[in-house]
């Protein structure tokens, strides 16, 4: 094991980093931003480019990203950058949040609307909404076809998608799983010795941590 704790030297079939997406203007302003698309901050275009370079920096041996612009614009970049194979999976875009998109907590309160999570957990989904079994259903399957992949697999996607698959893979109650933090444009590393065991080797990665893994 090396000095990070990142069992390169063992036998691994593959690896796993799960990447969460840089600031948009709706993180800046607290409003819930499920599967809509939004512009980038200042910040987040700077985080941008260091999640691309971090993940040039990893070498993955394929890139995943979420359809949503805000994974794409780091993932199809590096992917370009490497000569990697490509793809967009519709399973780890984020909770489609229904009538809440692009509202505030204070917002969602006054009008008398649910959270996925919390005291108000029994009464979602909000109208128009992903039921959180329809959600973490879709991660589950995304989650078991990434542990069946050898070598190293990054993976674009969101907040709320990667807690879905970090709570089916180390078997977290899905109403647990919001629980887990991580910033925007950080990673979990994951090692998978077969489809059925993952472990979870670090989380909350920088992108300037990756070059240290590669």
């Amino acid at each position: 094991m090396d000095p990070h704790g990142y069992t390169a030297g063992f036998s691994r079939r593959g690896h796993l980093l799960l990447m969460r997406h840089a600031q948009t203007v709706a993180n800046e302003q607290h409003r819930y931003l499920g599967q809509r698309n939004a512009p980038l901050t200042e910040l987040g275009e700077r985080q941008r480019q260091r999640g691309v370079e971090g993940l040039v920096a990893w070498r993955p041996d394929r890139i995943v990203s979420s359809p949503l612009d805000r994974c794409r614009v780091i993932a199809e970049p590096a992917a370009k950058l490497l000569g990697c194979p490509f793809e967009v999976d519709e399973r780890v875009a984020e909770l489609d949040f229904g009538v809440i998109e692009d509202c505030t907590s204070d917002q969602i309160r006054q009008r008398g609307l649910p959270l996925p999570w919390g005291d108000s957990l029994e009464r979602w989904p909000a109208p128009g909404a992903e039921s959180l079994e329809e959600f973490c259903g879709r991660l589950a399957d995304a989650a078991d076809h990434f542990a069946t992949l050898v070598g190293k697999t990054a993976v674009v996607s969101h907040g709320g998608a990667i807690r879905g698959m970090l709570a089916h893979w180390l078997g977290i109650p899905p109403e647990r799983m919001w629980q887990v933090s991580l910033g925007n444009v950080r990673s979990v590393l994951l090692s998978v010795e077969d489809a059925d065991t993952v472990y979870l080797e670090r989380l909350g990665l920088a992108p300037e941590e990756l070059g240290q893994l590669a």
